[in-house]
C-alpha cells in the first residue's frame, strides 16, 4: 500500500506524482498465492466499480482493512464479500436488505431479491425480475454491514455460499453501474481453488 502525493499544474489535464511512500509491503500477502489472488480480485473489483477522482478517506481505510485481514491469512471469502458490500455502500450503491425496495414496507422473512429495484422485495411486490435467494445470504449481508471485517471473517456460509454472495453483488453492481464487471483474477482464483 502506497501513500502518494499528486499535483496538477494550471492548464494541464494530468496529475504529476510528487512524493510516494510505502505504507505496508504486505509481504505475507505476496508470499501466499491465495491471499494474493483474493487481494487482486478485491482491487480489480474496485477498479471496475469506483467512479470519481476525489480522495475518499473511508474508502482508503476500507481498502487497508481488507488487505490487513488478508495479510492475517484465511478465511478470505467472507472478508472479500464484506469488503465489496462496504465498497458498494461507500460508492453510493447500497443494496437494500431491510426494507422492500418497491413499497418500503417490512419484507418480513422474505428472501426474494430484485437486483434491478435495488435489493429485497416483499412477497406482494414480487415481479418477473425477482429471484428467490438463500435466506443465509441476507443474514450474512446484514451481519457484514453492521460488523467490522475482523468480526466478519468468522461468519460461515455453506459450501459455495460466498461465491453466490459474490455473484449476487456482481449482478447488482452491473445493473446499477450500467457496465459489465470483467474480473481476470476471478479465473485465476477458480484455477487455484480447483487445484486444491
Amino acid at each position: 500500500m502506497v501513500d502518494i502525493s499528486l499535483s496538477r499544474r494550471e492548464g494541464r489535464e494530468l496529475d504529476t506524482a510528487t512524493e510516494a511512500t510505502v505504507i505496508n509491503h504486505y509481504e505475507s500477502i505476496r508470499s501466499d498465492p491465495e491471499a494474493f489472488v483474493h487481494s487482486c480480485l478485491f482491487i480489480e473489483w474496485l477498479l471496475n466499480s469506483i467512479t470519481g477522482s476525489e480522495p475518499s478517506h473511508p474508502m482508503y481505510h476500507l481498502i487497508r482493512s481488507v488487505l490487513d485481514n488478508f495479510a492475517e491469512g484465511a478465511p478470505f471469502w467472507p472478508v472479500l464479500c464484506s469488503g465489496i458490500e462496504k465498497a458498494l455502500r461507500l460508492s453510493g450503491f447500497s443494496m437494500e436488505i431491510d426494507r422492500c425496495t418497491r413499497c418500503g414496507g417490512d419484507p418480513g422473512g422474505s428472501s426474494i431479491w430484485d437486483a434491478s429495484s435495488g435489493g429485497i422485495v416483499c412477497e406482494n411486490c414480487r415481479s418477473g425480475n425477482s429471484e428467490k435467494i438463500p435466506q443465509g445470504l441476507i443474514v450474512f449481508l446484514r451481519k457484514s454491514r453492521n460488523g467490522r471485517l475482523d468480526e466478519v471473517r468468522n461468519l460461515k456460509l455453506w459450501r459455495g455460499g460466498y461465491r453466490q454472495c459474490f455473484e449476487l453483488m456482481r449482478r447488482f453492481a452491473e445493473i446499477h453501474l450500467e457496465t459489465r464487471i470483467k474480473l481476470k483474477s476471478l479465473s485465476v482464483l477458480e484455477a487455484l481453488e480447483n487445484d486444491r
